[in-house]
């Protein structure tokens, strides 16, 4: 009677471990389905800084000068912001007596997950 019960336990432990390396397998994926995301919003926090230290520096340029300079695109350093991988890009593309338009490129990346983005905006120079 003892060697069968040996038996029995031999195979519970390893169908047990089999279960364990499939539940495992199935968290690790949940998890790394849950490190995207985080990046992802990380990204996305990062751009909508990016996109308000654009529009700005945007606002007191203009400001500076009494009207907007339609120009080339400006690249602003990104020191301040401690995050490597990073970078942003103002151009200024129409002005009027009370609006101006502005083009705000950004970009970021963590790990291989990269987030560009351009996008106009309209300032108000009221």
């Amino acid at each position: 009677m003892r060697n069968r019960n040996k038996g029995f336990l031999l195979t519970f432990v390893i169908v047990a471990l089999a279960l364990m390396s499939t539940v495992m397998f199935v968290l690790a994926g949940g998890a790394n389905a849950m490190l995207f995301h985080a990046d992802t919003a990380y990204l996305q926090a990062i751009e909508r800084n990016l996109a308000a230290s654009g529009l700005a520096w945007a606002r007191a340029n203009i400001s500076a000068r009494g009207t907007a300079a339609v120009g080339e695109p400006v690249k602003l350093s990104t020191e301040g912001f401690d995050v490597p991988n990073i970078s942003l890009t103002v151009a200024i593309t129409q002005a009027q007596a009370d609006r101006a338009t502005v083009r705000i490129a950004t970009s970021c990346s963590k790990g291989r997950h990269t987030l560009s983005t351009t996008r106009d905006y309209s300032i108000d120079l009221r």
